[in-house]
């Protein structure tokens, strides 16, 4: 399998990994958790949308362009958004240990987007330090 492809697909899977990681906030509700945020107004504000498309939006993007994209400076570009998106993910999962660790499919879901995180830097990396097209 090429590293185009590879690091498409890991880009893809890390989204996945969120849309799943939202759905088990949400079925929370099937048991009565209440997942209304404190002081919540009923409108959902800008920086939820600016978040949303920066961890679900631009992945999906650095995905489908590295199946066509080559140049060295958009490898970089994606090299230091994996590695920065990898550095969240870190954080988020020891937040959710620290507040809720007895959720152990969160717990679990957090760390396995970290091992595709990892994995996606590598290859990355990989691609960067074979990458013989210039600019």
């Amino acid at each position: 399998m090429n590293h185009q492809f590879k690091i498409a697909l890991l880009w893809i899977l890390i989204v996945f990994c969120y849309l799943l990681h939202g759905y088990y906030h949400v079925a929370e509700l099937f048991f009565g958790v209440d997942i209304k945020i404190p002081d919540a107004k009923g409108e959902v504000p800008l920086s939820s949308h600016l978040f949303s498309l920066l961890i679900e939006i631009v992945p999906l993007s650095a995905g489908l362009a590295a199946l066509y994209v080559t140049r060295k400076w958009f490898t970089w570009a994606s090299l230091v958004f994996a590695i920065l998106l990898g550095l969240l993910n870190v954080v988020h999962l020891v937040m959710t240990f620290m507040h809720e660790s007895s959720d152990i499919r969160q717990l679990a879901l957090l760390a396995f987007i970290i091992a595709v995180n990892i994995l996606l830097v590598k290859e990355l990396n990989i691609s960067r330090k074979s990458s013989i097209i210039p600019n």
